[in-house]
């Protein structure tokens, strides 16, 4: 399904996507216990890398399991400001020392299960812990540096979703009024010279109303595709029936999850842009739905009987514009042979 592009939305900035905590985690003391065990292997007499690993894992077990309720506390209070950061200063200097000894004994323990060794002197424990602890204050920094830096991506990222809703349920607000005050114009019209088809096309309004304050944020296309074919049924009953919608969607599609209200704009614009009077032949608009690679894609033809009233794309369609631009999607419209063509392209949600 091709289309002349003569208007394109470029696509925007991918959404946030957050690295998971435990997986942050468990890769970053991964990583530093990988590089520790040859330093500590080296250093001390030879003994193989079996105790190295033994004591560095003991050592850092603390830290390991210290590190979600430091996370947790980020989340809590964050920076910056200066109350919080003199409070995690002194956090450092107290929970360094504590940790620092708790895993000295651990790593200690770990080696006298492996292989009894003579205990070292209280003098010596002392002095060890207190060299490990100096060593130890840039490990709690980079902790906490790193919960304060996935807190602020979280915080982010819960901004940017509240922002997206607000505009979406702006745009959706914006695409109500527009579509009842079109409807009620007509019907309006219409009652003065057939009033049964008025009161027939006040039951469809009332139907479609209901559905357009019902419709959830997100549906499957099947169903916006019913929602269409009312809308279409509507606008066929208020010009005596010369619309007429031919769909085709593979099975793959029907099951696709679309933003609701998303087509009906597209049906508004081919009417547009079709030239359509009162007095002319049937209008047959196709709609033709299929996914494409990693992405769904909609095109809606329709013929151009006539120069179009506006050649600029309709309010509803600029509203779509913009609700597809908040997801990854774009827009293409122009003509294509003897009609004019809409192609929406939706993106793989993500999960």
């Amino acid at each position: 399904m091709s289309a002349a592009p003569a208007c394109v939305l470029p696509a925007p900035e991918a959404p946030l996507s957050l690295p998971r905590p435990r997986v942050v985690m468990l890769g970053l003391w991964a990583l530093l216990i990988a590089t520790a065990v040859p330093a500590v292997h080296l250093s001390q007499q030879p003994g193989g890398l079996v105790p190295a690993a033994l004591f560095i894992v003991g050592a850092e077990l603390p830290w390991m399991l210290a590190t979600p309720a430091l996370w947790a506390a980020c989340r809590r209070w964050p920076l910056p400001g200066r109350r919080p950061l003199i409070g995690w200063l002194l956090l450092g200097l107290l929970l360094t020392p504590a940790l620092t000894a708790l895993g000295w004994g651990l790593g200690h323990l770990l080696l006298q299960l492996w292989q009894a060794q003579p205990l070292p002197s209280s003098r010596h424990v002392a002095r060890a812990i207190g060299v490990t602890t100096l060593f130890a204050f840039p490990t709690f920094i980079a902790v906490a540096g790193t919960g304060h830096g996935l807190a602020w991506l979280q915080r982010l990222n819960a901004q940017s979703q509240a922002l997206r809703l607000a505009r979406e349920v702006a745009l959706r607000q914006h695409l109500q009024h527009h579509f009842l005050f079109n409807a009620l114009n007509a019907i309006g019209g219409l009652a003065l010279l057939r009033p049964l088809a008025a009161d027939a096309a006040l039951v469809q309004l009332s139907s479609l109303l209901r559905d357009t304050l019902q419709c959830p944020a997100q549906r499957p296309l099947a169903d916006e595709l019913g929602a269409v074919q009312d809308y279409v049924s509507l606008q066929s009953l208020l010009h005596d029936e010369a619309l007429h919608l031919h769909l085709q969607a593979s099975a793959e599609a029907l099951h696709w999850p679309v933003p609701g209200l998303l087509l009906q704009p597209l049906i508004e614009n081919a009417v547009l842009h079709s030239g359509w009077q009162a007095g002319d032949p049937r209008l047959q608009i196709e709609l033709k739905a299929e996914v494409q690679g990693s992405g769904l894609e909609v095109a809606v033809f329709n013929p151009c009987l006539r120069p179009a009233r506006n050649e600029g794309l309709g309010s509803g369609l600029a509203t779509l514009q913009r609700r597809l631009a908040m997801i990854g999607g774009h827009v293409q419209a122009g003509h294509s042979g003897s009609g004019y063509r809409v192609c929406l392209f939706l993106p793989e949600p993500m999960a």
